[in-house]
């Protein structure tokens, strides 16, 4: 060996060769444990997707210039739109603007009447179909 200090041939080449040896079982151990890691984080993101499409179209109404909340119509003011509807002579059309979940109309087109209620809530539209 030389008097300059470095590392023979032969140590370079054992070094090499051990840099691409399999992980060790501790080292596979731990690559299993991340992938709980990631399984985890997807549950959790899918989670809050679907928390926020369902909220969504509830939340949005109050964030317009005039919020109008969803209230249900009583049974009482039911069965009043049908005592007027039963007094109109011939056939009619009934429209309700922000029908909510659809009870209105449903109890016209029982009636005989042809009614079309409209509403900005998919959630409410779904719901009375």
């Amino acid at each position: 060996m030389e008097g300059g200090g470095g590392t023979p041939p032969e140590m370079l080449e054992e070094e090499s060769q051990l840099k691409h040896v399999l992980p060790t079982r501790l080292e596979a151990d731990s690559l299993k444990k991340s992938n709980w890691g990631f399984l985890f984080t997807g549950i959790i993101g899918g989670t809050v997707v679907a928390m926020y499409a369902v909220a969504t179209p509830f939340i949005t109404p109050a964030l317009r210039k005039i919020c109008l909340p969803f209230v249900p119509a009583t049974t009482r003011q039911v069965e009043n739109v049908q005592m007027l509807l039963c007094r109109r002579a011939g056939p009619g059309f009934l429209v309700d603007i922000g029908s909510g979940d659809g009870c209105i109309v449903i109890v016209a087109a029982k009636e005989g009447f042809t009614a079309v209620g409209y509403e900005l809530n998919p959630w409410l539209v779904w719901y009375s179909r």
